[in-house]
């Protein structure tokens, strides 16, 4: 039988290490698969694991640390609270994104469209709160206002 081969590996593993992050219960049900591979397979190492499952080794240890201490399997879930706090409310959020689909100039901003540097100062101006540039280049971006590459839609 011919070996079967995938032709653009790196994109589907790329698209896949993406998916797995995405949620807390697929990011859950990996770190399962990782340590079941650690208790079929007595001989290898965290650092073997993390090769195989695309995982740092550090993190292997910290989730066999954790089931050691715990002896449970949901302390490997993860536990909410974690990361940084957003500085927007939901509101905020919301009139947000109900602004940057309309023209700018309706907001009383002095541009034709909208852009990361304009959403920045608008931001500033109207909810007093200072976002990074990059950050409300992400902001259009997910409104569908921009590009991936940042750029405005025409």
């Amino acid at each position: 039988m011919k070996k079967i081969e995938i032709l653009n590996k790196q994109s589907i593993k790329t698209c896949l290490d993406t998916y797995l992050n995405q949620t807390a219960q697929l990011r859950f049900i990996q770190r399962l698969q990782v340590i079941n591979y650690l208790i079929e397979n007595d001989d290898v190492s965290c650092i073997t694991a993390g090769k195989t499952f695309n995982v740092s080794p550090k993190a292997v240890q910290n989730w066999v640390k954790k089931i050691n201490e715990t002896g449970d399997i949901e302390s490997l879930r993860d536990q909410p609270g974690k990361g940084r706090k957003t500085r927007l409310t939901k509101d905020q959020l919301v009139q947000i994104e109900k602004a940057v689909k309309g023209n700018p100039e309706k907001v009383g901003m002095k541009a034709k469209q909208w852009n990361g540097a304009l959403l920045a100062e608008y931001i500033t101006k109207k909810l007093g709160v200072e976002l990074q540039l990059r950050q409300c280049q992400r902001m259009l971006q997910k409104f569908g206002v921009a590009s991936p590459s940042g750029r405005p839609w025409n």
